[in-house]
């Protein structure tokens, strides 16, 4: 027999089930009709929007360069957070060295770096100074937000109607950022940082701030920076005591220093600061009255015949005195192992050597360093065929193939791994090693000789024999070069 209280449970239960999917069912149909209704009216919105025709492929192109561009600014900004990363250093304090070198035996050489209670203030320098500088570096550099967007455009068009560079497009601001944070390096990603550095100066500093530190860090030739130091070195004053063309020849020098440096080419510096003279008449600058006289009477730079500074390794050893001191600002002099009389040679020769075999080598540059047999002292160094043109040092900043200067590392770790010395007596003679199987200049070979010889004559077996037979591999010697400070990767095979 059925529990009639037990059946009423069941019926009840199965009605409040209905109910639930009654209000599921109902729920569902109101949401789904919402949203057909809020569907409907996009819809209808978006009819009404629709263009056709000529406005519809003006809004298809812009929507295209929009899409471009924004993903061009991402990868341009991925670019530039390296650059950005510079600023995180007290970049100010790196003019705040002032450096004198000597020679090694006492004698001026050049300075590095800028005093800074001795620079003068922007407002103290004459104006026709500012303005011959604005003229020819950047006219518009009081308007623009870091980028002279025009002038860019304007030098593009001229270098692709002359075919080669005649203008640059570089701002002020852009100048100062290279620098003071880029290297010379024509690529670019270097054009790209140097613009967000620009930009990035701009929100920081003021104009005139930004106006005073390119006035001041520029490098001006004769191992010169800023100037008043260019003032002092050409002309033997003040900058505040220069008339207008002494400032013309000046403002000319920041283009190419090297090029236009009155006591290299005292003609072509006179050339230079015609043109800075005329871009002052067109910038609206000064009347062709006003620089009638500095026409006429051009600046005559004091006589510097025969002095010349070793602009690369000045520029070597004020970042070894900016290492020892800790990055630290101050006003030293240094006395260097630089043997003045070797430089000249060391100069002589790579410019000799380029004019005799640089065409047929396809070499426009080349380097030469000169050191104490004994105690490695730097006697002379020349890292370019012209400073002015290129600083970048290739005595000390080049990457190229050890050759044969890698040999001694190989002697050293034999002697520290082995029992062998400078006196003990090795084969000179054919060898195989992984494949390769060197030989010798002159391709003959010596028999039995003694470390010390195989080195002195730079014997390129023996070292083979060392590291095969003797070391066992070249890990040994990888380990020693790394603790006599080599920090350039270093491929463990036979690269000697």
């Amino acid at each position: 027999m059925r529990d009639p209280f037990q059946s009423n449970r069941k019926r009840r239960r199965q009605i409040r089930l209905i109910e639930v999917d009654a209000w599921i069912d109902s729920s569902l149909f109101r949401i789904g009709k919402a949203i057909g209704t809020r569907f409907e009216a996009v819809s209808q919105s978006m009819r009404r929007m629709r263009v056709t025709g000529i406005r519809r492929a003006i809004f298809e192109v812009l929507g295209d360069g929009l899409t471009l561009a924004t993903g061009g600014a991402v990868v341009m900004l991925t670019l530039a957070i390296p650059a950005m990363n510079a600023t995180d250093t007290d970049w100010r304090a790196r003019g705040d060295y002032a450096v004198t070198f000597l020679d090694r035996y006492g004698n001026e050489i050049g300075k590095r770096g800028i005093n800074q209670s001795d620079a003068v203030p922007l407002e103290e320098m004459p104006d026709y100074l500012i303005k011959a500088v604005l003229a020819t570096e950047d006219r518009r550099f009081f308007d623009h937000f870091g980028i002279d967007v025009f002038g860019t455009l304007r030098a593009l068009v001229e270098n692709l109607r002359a075919a080669a560079v005649v203008q640059g497009g570089s701002s002020l601001s852009q100048q100062l950022a290279k620098n003071l944070f880029l290297s010379n390096e024509r690529t670019l990603e270097r054009k790209i940082k140097e613009a967000f550095l620009a930009v990035w100066l701009e929100a920081h500093l003021s104009k005139n701030e930004i106006l005073k530190l390119y006035l001041d860090r520029a490098y001006m030739g004769g191992g010169t920076f800023g100037v008043e130091a260019a003032a002092e070195f050409y002309f033997g004053k003040s900058v505040r005591d220069i008339n207008l063309a002494e400032a013309a020849m000046i403002a000319g020098l920041f283009k190419a220093p090297g090029r236009y440096a009155p006591h290299i080419d005292l003609p072509a510096a006179r050339g230079r600061a015609n043109e800075v003279l005329e871009n002052m008449v067109q910038a609206g600058f000064m009347t062709e009255g006003q620089i009638y006289a500095a026409r006429r009477n051009p600046a005559t730079p004091v006589d510097r015949s025969g002095v010349t500074a070793p602009d690369y390794f000045l520029d070597w050893a004020f970042d070894e005195v900016k290492r020892i001191t800790g990055g630290k600002a101050f006003f030293v002099t240094a006395k260097t192992t630089i043997d003045m009389t070797l430089q000249k040679v060391a100069e002589d020769a790579v410019e000799s050597s380029l004019r005799q075999y640089g065409k047929q080598y396809g070499a426009d540059q080349a380097a030469m360093a000169m050191a104490d047999l004994e105690d490695g002292a730097v006697r002379a160094m020349v890292g370019g065929r012209d400073y002015g043109e290129s600083q970048f040092n290739r005595a000390t900043a080049a990457e190229r193939q050890a050759g044969s200067s890698f040999k001694p590392y190989v002697y050293a770790a034999t002697l520290e791994q082995t029992d062998l010395t400078p006196e003990s007596v090795v084969r000179d003679g054919p060898i195989t090693w992984r494949g390769w199987s060197p030989k010798n200049y002159g391709r003959s070979f010596h028999g039995q000789v003694t470390l010390a010889t195989a080195l002195a004559k730079s014997f390129n077996t023996v070292p083979v024999l060392l590291a095969r037979d003797y070391l066992h591999g070249t890990e040994p010697i990888v380990d020693l070069t790394k603790r006599m400070g080599i920090t350039s990767p270093i491929i463990k095979h036979h690269t000697m």
